[in-house]
């Protein structure tokens, strides 16, 4: 199979595009293979705690300051019960979303006949077959689309049968786009932005 590198030089380390007999195979390595992504994962990490702690710090002082005056009158009672479970349950839900963000990786295999997406997160794979007949077109859309675990805001999706199937949910942004465009090369079916609008 021979190998090609069609995104930019900074991607090449992550994203691996090879082609060969039996069709097209894009794979998306895990962001804490690169040395850049490990950095940013730890600034990312880092200042994630250190926000956590600092909330918390905060919350625990308005709480003791309400109970010792017995008055929440500083600080409403709803507002501090609010705050105190958003970090309680965002903070630990966000350590889980980086840590699938660090270590999911993805295959994209374009075949004469098929799209096969397999996503790996968790130690678990899931595998989607697209029929090439079936496929509409690749999607770059704002909707709220799974894996949840990705914080991306732009998704990238491939439409079939009149519904979104998510894809490079690891990727950054300009990877994504890079991506997009290659599926679109590949397959022959156009990017379509959300509101109709042909990108590639």
């Amino acid at each position: 199979m021979n190998r090609t590198s069609p995104l930019p030089e900074r991607h090449r380390t992550r994203i691996v595009v090879s082609s060969g007999p039996q069709g097209l195979k894009l794979e998306i390595q895990p962001l804490a293979r690169t040395r850049r992504g490990r950095l940013r994962l730890a600034a990312v990490a880092i200042l994630l705690l250190g926000s956590a702690l600092f909330g918390a710090a905060r919350l625990a002082q308005a709480w003791e300051a309400g109970f010792k005056k017995g008055d929440f009158g500083d600080f409403p009672l709803p507002l501090l019960a609010a705050l105190t479970v958003a970090v309680g349950l965002f903070a630990p839900l966000a350590v889980v979303g980086l840590a699938a963000l660090a270590f999911a990786e993805e295959t994209v295999e374009i075949s004469p006949d098929a799209v096969t997406i397999s996503t790996t997160a968790f130690e678990r794979t899931r595998v989607r077959r697209i029929p090439l007949a079936e496929l509409e077109c690749w999607r770059e859309t704002l909707l709220p689309l799974p894996p949840w675990w990705t914080w991306a805001v732009e998704r990238l999706a491939a439409r079939w049968r009149g519904r979104l199937e998510p894809l490079a949910g690891a990727a950054g942004p300009k990877e994504k786009r890079e991506i997009a465009r290659i599926l679109a090369r590949a397959t022959g079916k156009p990017l379509i932005g959300d509101f109709g609008k042909r990108r590639a």
